[in-house]
């Protein structure tokens, strides 16, 4: 038995539409299957708990979002396998893994392909699958957040932004990479990565592999305030590990610290978790890969025609 868990946002044309179409597919395919649809926030959670622990679960489809993913990847079994159906706006975990919005070619993919093992991250008892972090982009997400219910999404996001530009803070942080030493930096951001995007298609560590079995712990120091729009303009271009206040390191796993304190940031939602430790967790959660090559990052944002399109 497939149980499918799927977002049951009004508002979401496309998830009712992708959803449909998962629905009479796995119907023409005569498999047998189940839909859950999430009614509220932490609901996805609830409901991947519930079905993945059925005895005749063989997989859970999750058809959303990253937030969708998100709620789902703390809520099941991890020995059982995830078929992931990308309907949501960013799709940067999706984007991260090659899988496009071809609704039969995914359920073909999850049908006939092995699964195979994909890296999430923890802080606690929560899980991640693309980042945890704190600092610029958790201010900027706050600031989007408290705006999307005046502006539709672009507006909603540029006007945060120029908010956050006029008046983000830096922040004093305290690390210990792999029971090494304390370090200890005054920092613009501070990011645990594990896929390659983060914020929808913000591109946060283009050479990141979400299989290695390694965080990619990235810090960005504190810059001089003049020089912050055209950092922000060369990230989008050419991604955050080209900035010249940028450092990246691999590592299993990062203690952090940050002064003053600050939320944290999984997958654009929004928790109270740091001081607190990140870990990779490799060889334990199997989903179903797509059956395309994997596509070089930088096809992305190259072009605008690129960044219009979803997948």
């Amino acid at each position: 038995m497939y149980y499918v868990i799927a977002s049951g946002k009004k508002k979401s044309k496309i998830g009712q539409n992708v959803l449909e179409e998962v629905e009479n597919y796995l119907t023409e395919k005569k498999v047998k299957f189940e839909t859950h649809i999430s009614e509220y926030k932490g609901h996805s959670v609830e409901l991947a708990k519930e079905c993945s622990s059925k005895k005749d679960c063989d997989a859970i489809i999750a058809v959303g979002g990253d937030g969708t993913f998100f709620e789902v990847l703390n809520g099941m079994n991890t020995k059982v396998p995830l078929g992931l159906i990308p309907a949501g706006t960013g799709n940067d975990l999706a984007r991260t893994l090659n899988i496009h919005f071809d609704v039969k070619e995914n359920i073909d993919n999850i049908l006939n392909n092995e699964p195979k093992y994909i890296d999430y991250l923890t802080l606690g008892k929560m899980r991640a699958f693309n980042i945890i972090g704190t600092g610029f982009d958790l201010q900027l997400l706050k600031k989007e957040i408290e705006l999307r219910a005046k502006y539709n999404s672009r507006q909603s996001y540029q006007k945060a932004l120029l908010k956050t530009i006029l008046f983000y803070k830096t922040y004093k942080i305290k690390f210990r990479i792999d029971d090494g030493e304390e370090q200890s930096k005054e920092v613009f951001m501070v990011d645990c990565c594990n896929g390659i995007w983060a914020g929808g298609m913000m591109p946060m560590c283009l050479d990141a592999d979400i299989e290695d079995g390694y965080i990619d712990f990235i810090y960005v120091e504190k810059f001089p305030r003049i020089v912050l729009l055209s950092q922000l303009l060369k990230f989008q271009k050419k991604g955050l590990l080209t900035l010249k206040y940028t450092h990246r390191i691999k590592c299993k796993k990062v203690h952090i610290e940050i002064e003053p304190q600050l939320e944290t940031e999984l997958d654009g939602e929004i928790y109270d978790l740091f001081p607190g430790t990140v870990e990779v967790v490799h060889n334990d959660l199997r989903y179903f890969p797509s059956s395309r090559l994997p596509v070089d990052p930088m096809t992305y944002i190259k072009t605008k025609k690129s960044r219009k399109e979803s997948l």
